[in-house]
This record gives structure tokens, C-alpha cells and sequence, in this order.
């Protein structure tokens, strides 16, 4: 019986117990629906910082923290090289389980957030989801294509890092703003929020939502992935057809 007791009082006074914040999230949408005349879409998530009578004040603000990684996939690179006067594919690299959308948002900078170390540890970046570079690969080879794999990313507008997509409404009530390109992929996205203080992560909370096609899109692609002979044969047929009614109109007698 004092064992017990002595546990009790001992979970009452340990600093875990007296600093835990709860993050409560919820987000505008739980599925964004691709169709023919999607170009992007907009998803917010909303935030709510809940503290009890004994959480321990703090002497700085909040900061946030979202990091948005979508589905994943395999990237495959090619790198040309000169051979005479024809150019061939001299090396590649493939990375599987890439996630194929990665963003992160906060209020300000990320550097005067969090240090190098803190970001390893939460996964702040599309880099810390490639392999390191292993003895058998040339190191400076190794790193020139995991470049490569975050430059081209970048520019397809599938990794981004927005230092003015969290809003601080009030100190512990906050929204983020997660913009999705025209060719986003189709899947789950995991949304991960983590508070911060004074570089310290206190609490991180998920949600997430779906990104799927719908309509004559959907069908199409379902077409084409779950039924590759008769989604073939009936785009071959349908190019037949066009190919003989285009003749017919345009045909001179």
C-alpha cells in the first residue's frame, strides 16, 4: 500500500505532469476531390493550445510548426553523360518511399524556431527521408543526386517551406494554411503540428486528409490501373473510330 502511494504522490510532482500541453486540431476539409478542372487546392487546419491550472507558465510565446508530408512513392533519376557525340544515361539513383509532397509552414524563419539538431529529430525536411549515402557510392556522387532529388521537387512545387503559413490568431489559438499544386498525388496526407518553446518541442499532434479523383477522371484511372487489357483494346478502338470520322469530314471528293 505505501509502495502505491509513494507512485502516486511521485506522478503528481514529476515536471512531465506539470508542463504538458494539449494540442486540439481540426481541418477545413477531410478529402479534396480532383477533377477536370482542378489547378490546386487550399486546406486549413485550425489549432487549439489547451493548458490546465498545472501546466508551468512560460516565459516565451508559442511557436508552431507544421510539417505536411503527402503520400509516397518511388523517384527514380537519371543523369546524362557525353559519349562522342551522342548523350547516354551515365548513372542513376532510385529512392523508394519518397513522400511525393512535403511542406512545412511556421510563423517565422525556421532557423530561429528550432537548431539543425531539433529538426533531425522532428523530420523537418525531405532530406532526413532519403538514405544516407553508403560506403559502396562515391560520397560526392551520393550527394549530387539527393540535390538533384530536392531541387527538381522543388521546382514541380512538391517541396516547399513557407516561413508566413501558420497565423498566430492568439497565443494559443493559431491556423495553417496547406496549398496544394495542380498535379498534387493522389493518397493520404499526414499533417504533423508541433509546438515549440524557446526551441523546445513540447507537443506534436496529427491529422490528416485524402486526395482523390473523382468523377470521368476517377473511372479512367481506375480503368487504366485495374483493368490495363480492356482499358487498351478500348483506347485503341476509340482511336480507330476518330481516325476514320476525321477522314470522313475531311475527306475531298
Amino acid at each position: 500500500m505505501r509502495r502505491w502511494l509513494a507512485l502516486a504522490l511521485l506522478a503528481l510532482v514529476l515536471p512531465g505532469h506539470a508542463r504538458a500541453e494539449e494540442l486540439v486540431l481540426a481541418l477545413s476539409t477531410r478529402e479534396v476531390a480532383i477533377t477536370s478542372t482542378y489547378t490546386g487546392a487550399e486546406v486549413t487546419v485550425f489549432g487549439h493550445i489547451e493548458r490546465d491550472a498545472r501546466t508551468i507558465a512560460r516565459t516565451g510565446e508559442y511557436d508552431i510548426v507544421a510539417q505536411v508530408q503527402g503520400p509516397t512513392g518511388e523517384v527514380v533519376l537519371h543523369r546524362k553523360g557525353r559519349f562522342g557525340f551522342i548523350w547516354l544515361t551515365e548513372s542513376r539513383r532510385r529512392y523508394s518511399k519518397v513522400p511525393l509532397y512535403f511542406s512545412i509552414l511556421s510563423a517565422k524563419p525556421l532557423a530561429s524556431i528550432i537548431d539543425e539538431d531539433g529538426r533531425q529529430r522532428l523530420k523537418l525536411g525531405l532530406e532526413h527521408f532519403l538514405p544516407a549515402p553508403t560506403p559502396e557510392l562515391e560520397e560526392r556522387d551520393e550527394f549530387g543526386f539527393r540535390n538533384a532529388v530536392l531541387r527538381l521537387r522543388r521546382e514541380e512545387g512538391a517541396l516547399t517551406e513557407n516561413d508566413k503559413g501558420v497565423t498566430m490568431i492568439r497565443p494559443n489559438l493559431f491556423t495553417a494554411r496547406i496549398v496544394l499544386p495542380a498535379k498534387a498525388p493522389t493518397g493520404l496526407y499526414l499533417v504533423n503540428i508541433s509546438i515549440l518553446s524557446e526551441g523546445v518541442p513540447l507537443r506534436t499532434a496529427q491529422a490528416g486528409f485524402v486526395v482523390r479523383k473523382v468523377g470521368f477522371d476517377a473511372f479512367v484511372a481506375n480503368a487504366a490501373r485495374n483493368e490495363a487489357v480492356t482499358y487498351g483494346l478500348f483506347t485503341v478502338l476509340m482511336a480507330v473510330l476518330l481516325g476514320w470520322m476525321a477522314n470522313v469530314v475531311f475527306r475531298k471528293d
